[in-house]
């Protein structure tokens, strides 16, 4: 039964909240968060579509609502601004579900002759499962500029590839550093193994006199929540043998978790 309270839009019958959320997303990605002209153009097309408001999505309206054109002078057939735009936009959007938003849950669309847009649900895994089998694994930031430890968390990050490698059974893709810098147009969707990734893990190490912690992470890529959350606590020892138990320690306790989420008991032997 349909929640009268709950507004749906589209085909596939997507709540509102769904839509925002994927409006919010790609406003804050580094394809939108830099070209403000854009950002107002996606805001501004995707709100009128909410409100089902098909007399402001005309070339005329958005000439005056989105790119401030006089209305006592603007022209369409003189000033092609709504479609020169409209087709970067278009041409934004595609290049976005290809790299960054390939796992995106809601797609927005801008069809080809009109500019009211449009929303989709992503494909859906054909197994049914929340999350797909692949996962990327992050470079792990080190906040100490100490060098020993610097070398301490690239030394965890290594270890940790090859125990997740060696345990879980799925594949592992590892994100490098330059594979997270901003988009470059020039960069196509081969520079960005996301397709079919379904989860990204991180992490981070803090260091004092006494103690080192790390923090780890499972993020969602299809949503950005945070799916896992956990911090280890040791001595604050450089050595090889405690990045091994380290790794091995966040590894186990991942293992569980993964476990759990798909319905299967953790196994207790790792491999090392």
């Amino acid at each position: 039964m349909t929640d009268t309270n709950i507004k749906y839009l589209g085909h596939d019958l997507i709540e509102l909240s769904e839509i925002q959320f994927a409006r919010d997303t790609l406003l804050s990605s580094e394809m939108f968060k830099h070209s403000p002209r854009m950002s107002r153009l996606l805001d501004y097309l995707v709100e009128q579509a909410i409100l089902e408001s098909v007399r402001d999505t005309s070339e005329y309206a958005i000439g005056i609502g989105v790119f401030d054109r006089d209305p006592q002078s603007y022209s369409t057939g003189e000033d092609p601004v709504v479609r020169v735009q409209v087709g970067r936009l278009r041409a934004k959007l595609k290049n976005y579900y290809a790299t960054y938003g390939c796992n995106a849950k809601v797609k927005i669309v801008v069809p080809l002759g009109c500019y009211m847009p449009t929303f989709h649900r992503g494909p859906v895994n054909a197994k049914g499962a929340q999350h797909s089998g692949i996962f990327c694994i992050s470079p792990f930031k080190c906040l100490s500029s100490q060098v020993g430890w610097v070398c301490f968390t690239e030394g965890l990050h290594e270890e940790l590839t090859h125990h997740l490698y060696k345990n879980l059974g799925r594949k592992i893709i590892v994100e490098y550093a330059d594979t997270c810098r901003a988009y470059s147009p020039e960069k196509t969707s081969a520079a960005f193994p996301c397709d079919g990734v379904g989860l990204r893990l991180e992490g981070s190490v803090h260091v004092d006199s006494e103690r080192v912690r790390t923090f780890v992470r499972l993020i969602d890529v299809t949503t950005g929540y945070v799916a896992w959350s956990e911090q280890f606590n040791r001595a604050a020892y450089t050595a090889i043998a405690h990045q091994q138990e380290l790794a091995s320690s966040i590894c186990y306790a991942l293992q569980g978790f993964l476990s759990i989420d798909s319905g299967i008991a953790p196994a207790h032997a790792l491999t090392t």
